[in-house]
């Protein structure tokens, strides 16, 4: 992926969650899909991690994430500066409907990491 080329997903991919097993296992898994991961703990580690690259093309994040901004704080600043990069939000509080009119796509915790590695390749 070219760093000027936000809309695909062959190249890095953000995720942003707080439970670390399950930061863990999806990064384990979209690497083995050959993807490049960044990976953070809070929607602010994220986006000090946004502003210092501009390979990410997918950002997978949690709503609910500790620190001065959310997973949907984190979504309005993409829409804002990064409008290309395709957003995955997640979350095991708010149904994935809702989360549907925001976002590319939304699952709901536990997640399946399976399926969304499928998910993530046709995107």
């Amino acid at each position: 992926m070219r760093a000027d080329d936000h809309s695909s997903t062959s190249g890095s991919v953000l995720i942003v969650e707080d439970e670390v097993l399950i930061r863990l296992d999806l990064s384990t898994h979209l690497r083995d899909a050959g993807l490049t991961v960044f990976e953070a703990a809070t929607a602010d580690e994220g986006l000090t991690i946004l502003q210092a690259t501009a390979s990410v093309g997918l950002v997978i994040s949690d709503i609910r994430t500790p620190g001065n901004i959310d997973g949907l704080d984190l979504l309005g600043w993409l829409r804002r500066e990064r409008p290309n990069i395709k957003v995955v939000l997640i979350s095991g509080y708010i149904p994935t409907e809702r989360m549907r009119t925001i976002a590319d796509l939304a699952l709901s915790k536990p997640l399946d990491a399976t399926r969304l590695v499928s998910e993530v390749q046709r995107r």
